[in-house]
């Protein structure tokens, strides 16, 4: 077997992989922005190792090699590599910034196309009536065609990377700095595949088995969230919260804080669930502002219904309770008086030692003192 005709059974392999990869996805129960992303990436990297076999073919001549087959299955190697990268960084960007709306999103990802559509008319045209330009005689791809391919997909890699670590090192507090990590980490291991793919060994199929090991390692990790994270917050749930407890073990001068939403039933019972569901998840987003804008380590889950459960390595838990309320009062404004109900939260907290066989016991005095706030009015 030729060099070439490993190289695009491999890619076709990988690409075989990855479908049963992206079947799993689509059978998902609660589909979320994340994961459709995360489909269109797969789906996308499919297409580019099915592509990338057919040019190792037609290197081969197992398909016809003329001008018009390496032109063409060359420009579709670069048009697709570039909407790779572009899925990277789409799935990067909206990964570690949850906060976006759908109709954001839209507008960037208009914006991140551009590059794409200007690149890929100026290599039809130029293709079309200077094939020369890019072709050697023996029709090997000359030396500015590889820089040309690998411009974009690089800058979109290079800015998913700097942007992703840029919001995982400033999210010290965040429950998710994981995916952050994650999510960087992808973009560094194809720029240095891709490279030694191009520069030292073209036929050696190196990128498509970093793509498929890392897609298949991200995967996992949003398997893994799907289990530990409350669907409709997007917060931690319980499984997480005993994950955590029996994980970390520096958790001496430390707080339990209790938030509960004031005349939540009420809410329901007016309104319907689908207002409560909004109310929980303005509560939430207000939640984990406040753990963003404090100096402290928190843990922050949904502990049941309308309460939430916040673990404060501080001395200072009531720092943490202006913050929340500040934060709260801040999400209801951006509303702009949208809301037919006003949201209040009622907060307890006592302190724990870090053991875990009085955390029971430390979250029911929380539970207590969260209640008597909520009498107080």
């Amino acid at each position: 077997m030729s060099v070439f005709g490993f190289y695009a059974e491999v890619n076709v392999g990988c690409a075989c992989i990855l479908m049963l990869l992206l079947y799993s996805i689509k059978k998902l129960p609660t589909p979320q922005m994340q994961h459709s992303l995360f489909q269109k990436l797969v789906l996308w990297h499919i297409i580019y190792f099915l592509n990338d076999s057919a040019w190792a073919l037609v290197n081969d001549s197992v398909l016809p090699k003329n001008t018009f087959s390496v032109l063409a299955v060359n420009f579709l190697n670069a048009v697709i590599l570039a909407i790779v990268a572009y899925s990277c960084f789409l799935f990067a960007e909206i990964s570690t910034r949850p906060e976006m709306t759908r109709l954001q999103i839209h507008h960037f990802e208009v914006k991140l196309r551009i590059p794409i559509v200007l690149e890929a008319f100026a290599l039809l045209v130029s293709f079309t009536f200077s094939p020369s330009f890019w072709l050697e005689e023996n029709l090997e791809p000359r030396f500015f065609y590889y820089v040309i391919l690998a411009f974009i997909p690089v800058v979109y890699f290079v800015s998913a990377t700097v942007r992703g670590l840029i919001r995982g090192c400033s999210m010290q507090n965040s429950p998710n700095i994981k995916t952050f990590l994650i999510v960087a980490s992808y973009t560094p291991g194809c720029i240095i595949a891709g490279g030694a793919q191009v520069f030292f060994a073209l036929t050696t199929p190196i990128f498509c088995f970093w793509c498929t090991f890392i897609i298949l390692f991200v995967y996992l990790h949003l398997q893994n969230q799907l289990i530990s994270t409350d669907s409709l917050t997007m917060l931690n749930n319980r499984n997480r919260l005993h994950h955590y407890l029996h994980q970390v073990r520096d958790l001496k001068n430390s707080f339990i804080l209790m938030v509960d939403i004031d005349h939540f039933k009420q809410i329901n019972d007016t309104y319907g669930h689908i207002e409560g569901d909004r109310a929980l998840v303005l509560v939430s987003q207000a939640l984990k502002k406040a753990c963003e804008r404090v100096s402290f380590s928190i843990f922050l889950c949904r502990y049941g219904g309308d309460e939430f459960l916040l673990i404060a390595r501080t001395d200072f838990p009531e720092k943490l309770v202006e913050r929340i309320h500040d934060c709260l009062q801040e999400v209801i404004a951006d509303k702009g008086g949208s809301l037919s109900y006003t949201i209040e939260a009622s907060m307890g907290y006592a302190r724990w030692n870090g053991d875990i066989n009085s955390f029971k016991e430390c979250v029911v005095k929380a539970d207590k003192k969260m209640y008597e706030d909520k009498r107080a009015g």
